[in-house]
C-alpha cells in the first residue's frame, strides 16, 4: 500500500503544471474557422465530459446549433456532428496551453475547413 501511495505521488510530481494544463480540456472554447471555399467564420464551443475519453460537443456557429459526440486520446480529441442533414467529422490536436487546432469534413461536400478552438 505504501509503495504504490509512493509510486503515485512521484508519478504527480514528474508532470510538470504545462504539461497537466494540456492534459485538461476547457468546457468552454472561442471558435474561429475557415470553411472549404476559404470563408471565415467564429463562435464558441461547449465540451461536457461524459467519460474520461468521452465529450458532448456543442458548437454555436452563426445562430445555428451544431451538437455532438467526442472523444479524447492522448493529445488528439475526434467528433462527428451533422451539418444540414449530413454527417461531418472534426480532427482536433491539443497544443500548448489548451488551444485546438483542427481540420472538419461533411460528407459530400468538396474540400475541408480548419477551425482553432481557444479557452474562454
Amino acid at each position: 500500500m505504501r509503495r504504490t501511495l509512493a509510486a503515485i505521488v512521484i508519478a504527480g510530481a514528474l508532470v510538470s503544471p504545462a504539461a497537466a494544463e494540456t492534459l485538461m480540456l476547457a468546457k468552454s472554447y472561442s471558435v474561429s474557422g475557415t470553411n472549404g471555399d476559404g470563408s471565415s467564420y467564429s463562435g464558441t464551443l461547449a465540451l461536457q465530459v461524459i467519460s474520461d475519453t468521452t465529450y458532448t460537443v456543442r458548437w454555436s456557429i452563426g445562430g445555428t446549433t451544431y451538437t455532438g459526440f467526442g472523444m479524447r486520446m492522448n493529445d488528439y480529441l475526434a467528433a462527428t456532428y451533422t451539418m444540414d442533414g449530413k454527417p461531418g467529422l472534426v480532427m482536433y490536436k491539443v497544443e500548448d496551453g489548451g488551444v485546438l487546432r483542427g481540420l472538419w469534413s461533411v460528407r459530400g461536400q468538396n474540400g475541408s475547413g480548419t477551425e482553432t478552438l481557444t479557452p474562454r
